[in-house]
This record gives structure tokens, C-alpha cells and sequence, in this order.
């Protein structure tokens, strides 16, 4: 049997080192190919915020196009009003559905 010599010898740590090398690089390379294809959990609480506030806004909206029907069918009730001098049943109508609009968004915004 043939003697090992120090060439060999550091040959065969080279190689392994080598390969060890190759392993992790490989792992590294899995690791990001996993995170780039799956959002972080940062990006999914940020657009999980962004929904939240994007329905916030929409009901906001939602609302202030409520109130301006309301105070505008209101407005034509006073302007019909000095006009003719005779709609009480329009201003009755006028003013229960302000007073409706009213008494169910109060604290809601």
C-alpha cells in the first residue's frame, strides 16, 4: 500500500471543501429563489393595512355621497318652497330624511 503524501493529502481537503462550498451555495441560491417567489410577511401586513384603509376611505365616501343626496333633495325642498309657497309635504319629506340621515351616522364616522 502506497504512502499518502502531504499533496494528497491536501488534494482531498481541497476537494471537500470544494464540495462543502458547492452545498451551501446551492442552499443559498433555493433560499432565494423561495423568498423571491412568496411575499414577506412585511408586504403582506402592509397590503393587509392598505385594505383596511382603502375600506375605510370607501365607506368615507360612501357617506358623503349619502349626505349630499340628502341635503340636496333638502335644499330643492326650500328652493320649491320660496318658489311656490305651498310644498309642506316635500318640506316634511325633506326634513325626515335629513333627520333620518342624521340620527343614523351619528359616532359612525
Amino acid at each position: 500500500m502506497d504512502k499518502v503524501t502531504p499533496d494528497q493529502l491536501m488534494n482531498t481537503v481541497v476537494v471537500l471543501l470544494a464540495v462543502f462550498a458547492a452545498i451551501v451555495t446551492v442552499d443559498k441560491v433555493i433560499d432565494i429563489f423561495k423568498k423571491w417567489r412568496t411575499p414577506s410577511t412585511d408586504t403582506a401586513k402592509k397590503l393587509a393595512a392598505d385594505k383596511s384603509r382603502l375600506d375605510a376611505h370607501d365607506k368615507a365616501i360612501q357617506n358623503l355621497q349619502e349626505s349630499n343626496q340628502v341635503l340636496c333633495s333638502g335644499i330643492m325642498a326650500l328652493l320649491d318652497h320660496e318658489l311656490h309657497n305651498g310644498n309642506g309635504e316635500q318640506m316634511q319629506k325633506a326634513r325626515d330624511d335629513i333627520m333620518h340621515y342624521l340620527q343614523g351616522n351619528i359616532g359612525r364616522q
